[in-house]
């Protein structure tokens, strides 16, 4: 079994615009060679710094303050499961491809796609 797994940053507001993209290839997955399930994950924004806030006190925080930046987006992480690298690459080619232009202006630059190896003890 082949793990692949997608970690996107998705400007923030576009999430539902990225998530409906990879909803709608679907049926396509659900028909493709060697594929056995997929798990999309969109970030809770804010819910563990906020806990982070209630459980540590402000001289704390202090010690580690974060420098303010840009919209960092909302990370997406995709997670396929297929029988193997080649199936993959094929469904990305022949099917996924000619779509990517769709959901290039909801990314941000920040994202990894690959291939994963499972060393879980359980």
């Amino acid at each position: 079994m082949e793990h692949y797994i997608v970690t996107l940053f998705v400007k923030t507001g576009h999430e539902d615009d990225v998530i409906r993209y990879y909803q709608a290839l679907e049926p396509q997955l659900l028909d493709a060679p060697g594929f056995h399930g997929r798990n999309i994950y969109v970030a809770q924004v804010g819910t563990m710094a906020a806990e982070v806030r209630k459980q540590y006190s402000a001289e704390e925080l202090a010690k580690h303050a974060e420098p303010a930046h840009e919209d960092p987006g909302v990370q997406l992480i995709m997670i396929e499961h297929w029988d193997s690298v080649a199936e993959r690459m094929a469904f990305s080619k022949n099917i996924a491809a000619g779509r990517q232009k769709e959901i290039i202006p909801h990314l941000l630059p920040n994202h990894s796609h690959e291939f994963y190896a499972d060393k879980s003890v359980t």
